[in-house]
């Protein structure tokens, strides 16, 4: 039986609704099923001649949207209109989310510089975090916590890229509170932001995060969750990207977006070896925020991540 890549979230909420994994097309990074597409499907159950049909006709019966069951006609429906040019209105959420990115470009002159971090030390930091982090809290932790924190310690050290362009003056914020963009699937995408985490721990951060996304996915998140953010981070991790150019969420500074982890021949001291490289790419504001400002926060994420001990300091 092929393996269905998808999260824990998914596969427990399917188990609860009965529904069969198998036949939901994953929206997230590297075709995961996530919890957003478990609670958006619709597909209803189908009797024995339309699993037949669709099996003959190679068509993934799981991609039929109904209410109820699904009957042969609506098997030969699905076929007739897959070579056929298709309509697909707009909900407000994907409105908007094209208004504010293309606003984001028109207001800020926008570029991207690029670097890697080496994940030699983070890898087994992380296994021992998820084992300590299991016992303490009951949560499972996700690499974009660390990511979170590696950020916010290095905010502190660049306050320039928490800040906002505001015409005649910078304003530097006083909190860091560094968005996660947290993909909707077919609905868009939506940037609850960790309050203060340059204040929290780890452990916290992992906590926050957890409650977070899971309420973004379900669509339970109070307005004060996606705003006043400062700062936010875009994670493709485990997915065919390592470099890509993110879109600032204005009026932000910066947004930093973390690539798939590969496996490439690097030098080590003197010599050479194969280490597990993070793909980053940081977008930063021209406006105020010179390359020289972001190559130090980018240098800063990449020391931190190197070496791990420090996200617990």
């Amino acid at each position: 039986m092929k393996r269905v890549m998808s999260t824990p979230a998914a596969r427990r909420v399917a188990g609860e609704k009965r529904i069969d994994i198998s036949g939901i097309k994953g929206t997230g990074q590297g075709g995961y099923v996530q919890l957003s597409d478990v609670l958006s499907y619709k597909g209803g159950k189908a009797t024995f001649l339309a699993k037949a049909v669709a099996d003959y006709m190679d068509i993934n019966i799981g991609a039929i949207k109904k209410d109820g069951v699904i009957k042969k006609a609506d098997v030969l429906e699905y076929k007739e209109r897959m070579g056929q040019d298709q309509i697909i209105p707009l909900d407000g959420m994907r409105k908007t989310i094209a208004t504010r990115m293309v606003e984001s470009l028109q207001t800020a002159p926008q570029y991207t510089i690029m670097g890697e971090a080496d994940a030699y030390k983070l890898l087994p930091f992380m296994k021992e975090y998820k084992a300590r982090c299991m016992e303490t809290i009951g949560i499972k932790p996700t690499f974009t916590d660390l990511f979170t924190k590696a950020c916010a310690i290095a905010l502190m050290k660049n306050p320039l890229l928490n800040s906002s362009f505001m015409g005649d003056h910078i304003l530097l914020k006083g909190n860091v509170n560094i968005g996660l963009a947290v993909s909707l699937g077919e609905k868009g995408l939506i940037v609850p932001n960790i309050k203060n985490a340059h204040m929290l721990t780890l452990e916290q951060i992992t906590e926050s995060r957890s409650d977070l996304v899971g309420r973004a996915l379900e669509g339970k998140l109070k307005p004060d969750e996606y705003t006043d953010g400062t700062f936010s981070i875009s994670n493709y991790g485990r997915s065919a990207v390592q470099y890509f150019t993110p879109i600032i969420n204005q009026p932000e500074s910066a947004i930093l977006g973390i690539g798939d982890t590969t496996n490439r021949v690097v030098p080590i001291d003197g010599g050479v070896g194969i280490r597990p490289m993070i793909g980053l790419s940081l977008t930063l504001d021209h406006r105020h925020v010179d390359g020289t400002t972001g190559e130090k926060f980018l240098a800063d994420v990449k020391e931190i991540l190197e070496n791990p001990t420090m996200l617990e300091d």
